[in-house]
């Protein structure tokens, strides 16, 4: 029973155009700098789990909580001003914010979550009308663990007052089908931002459509069912 529909924000529905590549690489290379060996990446981590193994790897050789938290918080900073510098100038996709009204026109609940942080997401809803839209906008630094983990759509269906067999994760890239299965969450992959159809796919999306509005059918057949 389909009852509400989160959203990624870059690449799903505003046009994605953060240096993620440059960003991916500026945070190991902080962590390598402050000691972290070669090897303790993969090539395919991005910036959440690059993070994640840093932290073990520094709480297991005797940095204090503190000491890491202060580092985490530089490299947020960093994160933030690569985010800041272009999101004055986000634009929406094409048809995005209207599929989004028409999913709301048909009863559900909406919500965005985002690995964006807080900062570059405040200076976006300057430049762009999201607030009305959504019932939750969710960053990285409202979520405990920011994607792949699962903590923020747990946290966005718990105060959304539904099951995760309620909702539907819509996004653009392999992180948010991994963050949706690790809700148990159902993913819907859109080819506007940085992923092709078969990764989408291979990401564990049950859906995949070339333009948001592509959802609108499916929404409307799961709707379809439940009133059935």
């Amino acid at each position: 029973m389909l009852k509400a529909m989160v959203f990624d924000l870059d690449g799903t529905l505003t046009v994605l155009t953060l240096p993620l590549e440059e960003m991916r690489k500026d945070t190991k290379e902080y962590y390598h700098a402050r000691g972290l060996p070669p090897g303790v990446f993969d090539q395919s981590d991005g910036i959440s789990s690059s993070t994640m193994k840093a932290k073990s790897y520094f709480l297991s050789h005797g940095m204090t909580i503190s000491d890491w938290e202060r580092m985490e918080a530089e490299v947020d900073l960093m994160l933030s001003e690569y985010e800041g510098s272009v999101a004055g100038e986000a634009r929406v996709i094409e048809g995005a914010l209207e599929t989004v009204r028409k999913v709301r026109e048909r009863g559900l609940k909406t919500a965005i979550l985002t690995n964006n942080g807080r900062f570059a997401v405040d200076i976006m809803l300057k430049v762009i009308p999201l607030e009305d839209l959504f019932d939750i906008i969710q960053t990285r630094n409202e979520s405990p663990t920011p994607k792949p983990y699962p903590d923020g759509l747990r946290t966005i269906v718990r105060n959304l007052r539904v099951r995760s067999s309620q909702v539907v994760y819509v996004g653009d890239a392999s992180i948010d089908g991994a963050a949706a299965s690790r809700a148990g969450i159902e993913f819907w992959g859109v080819t506007t931002g940085e992923t092709d159809r078969k990764t989408l796919i291979s990401a564990g999306a049950k859906v995949v459509v070339s333009s948001l509005d592509g959802i609108l059918p499916i929404v409307d057949s799961r709707l379809s069912k439940r009133r059935g």
